[in-house]
């Protein structure tokens, strides 16, 4: 299983409905991440890390801040890239984010 990593630029949403909205900071914290396909038109869900790379907390209703995302899988790049965006999943959609490069380790 190849694993990627990327930054992009993530909104939590302000959860209306008073469900607990996740905050991020610089740990990693475990997340769904659903990406799609735009030659396909299908999506598929990955399993991913994110964490903020600015030491201020990153907080729902926070305008985009700057994020780093670890995935593992063979089928990643065919849904993430420079410019695609993605959902953020905890049991709903929570956040979307845009990816504005990958980073290579």
């Amino acid at each position: 299983m190849k694993q990627y990593k990327f930054q992009a630029l993530v909104t939590l949403y302000d959860d209306s409905d008073g469900d607990p909205c996740p905050k991020l900071g610089s740990a990693p914290r475990r997340m769904v991440l659903r990406g799609r396909n735009d030659e396909s038109g299908r999506s598929k869900m990955f399993t991913t890390l994110i964490s903020c790379d600015d030491e201020t907390p990153f907080r729902r209703g926070s305008p985009r801040m700057l994020a780093t995302l670890r995935l593992a899988d063979d089928d990643v790049t065919d849904y993430l890239g420079i410019g695609s965006h993605f959902d953020l999943w905890l049991g709903h959609t929570v956040g979307d984010g845009i990816v504005t490069r990958r980073l290579f380790v």
